[in-house]
């Protein structure tokens, strides 16, 4: 491990989510960004070269093996995790792994064994719960902001073409909803109400087979939550928590909240913050946004970026810490979202 208290970072992966992350750890404190590494050894160059003081690497053993970095991030396939972060867990360097972690609980056990054996970090890159303002929306939740929460709703849903070569159809590239934004909502309510005592879920199939969309229903004691996300569709990105004494939104898009507000009414949450991308709902959140609404309050956590630096920041400093996991984000709870989604893939899918 380098000195000072610097963790030096090499990407696995050249596509979009490395390259948000690339621009992310430029506004960290902690981090940095040392290599690159893709079995195309061009496209590691040319990525390295856009980024100062990085090197390019051919394949993820020889960046291992460099001397050059302290931690791995996992900017690959979703089917490519397994493999790359046991490769990492191998050889004692510390890992963040892009959400999901795996495309199974299998795989991820699997991980989690390999991972104590060894006792480096492996993290999921579950980047959301890192976010400022959904830090703040679970403490004010927990103060009680909203009084006993009754109610969560969330929905993540972006229409895509139906491609069978596509990641998001194709079950060899770890391809369905519920892996690929499911689990946002999935891993948020946990993080937010904890552990749910029942879940009930149904999904419905694209022609692949794997899963277009799905829609889940937790119970949490006296309240529930009424997840759904889908490939089929374009949803109101938005979260809603209904308590006795008030609402709280995390509006569209949620899984990259800048702020949150609290309204006395579901009446007045619909209305100031409707979900969805379309221009009359844009219109309502932006006048409605500015008015002085009564009974109502906003907190704003706006950050430049793409939101990852918040991650990066917490893997860091956990890496430094030289602790196995990071507290609020362990594998324990990256497994229990994987084993909620196995379970409901584990069911036959509904028409329609």
């Amino acid at each position: 491990m380098t000195e000072p208290m610097i963790i030096r970072w090499g990407i696995s992966g050249t596509g979009n989510i490395a390259r948000q992350f690339a621009d992310d750890i430029q506004r960290t404190k902690g981090a940095a960004l040392a290599a690159v590494c893709s079995r195309d050894l061009a496209r590691a160059k040319a990525f390295a070269d856009r980024h100062s003081g990085t090197t390019g690497f051919g394949s993820l053993s020889k960046m291992l093996a460099s001397g050059s970095i302290d931690a791995v991030y996992l900017a690959t396939p979703n089917s490519a995790h397994r493999a790359q972060a046991l490769d990492c867990i191998a050889a004692g360097m510390p890992v963040l792994i892009e959400k999901p972690m795996t495309t199974s609980l299998e795989e991820a056990l699997e991980i989690r064994s390999a991972a104590r054996e060894s006792r480096s970090l492996v993290m999921e890159a579950m980047w959301s719960r890192y976010l400022p303002a959904v830090g703040a929306a679970r403490a004010a939740l927990r103060d009680g902001v909203i009084g006993t929460v009754r109610r969560l709703e969330a929905e993540i849903a972006w229409k895509q073409d139906y491609d069978p070569q596509s990641r998001f159809f194709d079950k060899a590239q770890g391809g369905g909803a519920l892996h690929d934004i499911g689990v946002y909502p999935i891993s948020l309510t946990r993080f937010l109400l904890g552990t749910p005592d029942t879940v009930t879920a149904s999904w419905r199939a694209a022609p692949s087979g794997v899963d277009i969309s799905a829609d889940i229903q937790m119970r949490f004691g006296s309240a529930e939550a009424h997840l759904s996300c889908g490939f089929d569709r374009n949803g109101s990105n938005r979260m809603l928590i209904e308590g006795d004494r008030g609402v709280l939104v995390l509006g569209s898009l949620f899984i990259k909240a800048g702020g949150f507000a609290v309204y006395p009414s579901r009446r007045l949450a619909d209305l100031a913050q409707p979900g969805g991308n379309t221009l009359p709902a844009r219109i309502r959140r932006k006048l409605l946004g500015r008015l002085p609404l009564p009974g109502t309050s906003r907190h704003d956590f706006g950050f430049e970026g793409n939101g990852l630096q918040f991650e990066i920041e917490a893997a860091s400093r956990a890496i430094l810490q030289r602790l196995t996991e990071e507290p609020g984000n362990t594998l324990d709870d990256s497994i229990a979202t994987l084993r909620i989604i196995d379970n409901i893939l584990a069911r036959p899918p509904v028409a329609g």
